[in-house]
């Protein structure tokens, strides 16, 4: 017979670890802002304009994998608290 073991201590600082890199994605993503900002005063016409273009695809693209990223994040912890709480459960009855 097998059996499903979960190592709860690894799997929370795996979770702490996905949400610190949830955190530094946000901190890249004010950068790449910045660095659009700095090259909009460049840019005149039709350049500045595919550039403003570029910088809101980005910022699509940015904004949709953090939301995913988070909600992740957050579904997975929620499993892990239940995940918990029923190994503690099962425990009780012994």
């Amino acid at each position: 017979m097998s059996e499903i073991l979960y190592n709860f201590g690894a799997n929370n600082s795996s979770l702490d670890d996905v949400n610190s890199n949830i955190s530094k994605i946000q901190e890249v993503r004010s950068d790449i802002a910045n660095l659009f900002s700095v090259l909009a005063t460049v840019y005149e016409g039709a350049g500045a304009s595919a550039l403003n273009q570029a910088q809101q695809n980005i910022s699509s693209m940015l904004d949709d994998m953090l939301n995913n990223m988070t909600i992740t994040q957050q579904q997975a912890q929620e499993q892990q608290a239940a995940m918990q709480a029923l190994d503690q459960q099962n425990a009780s009855a012994f």
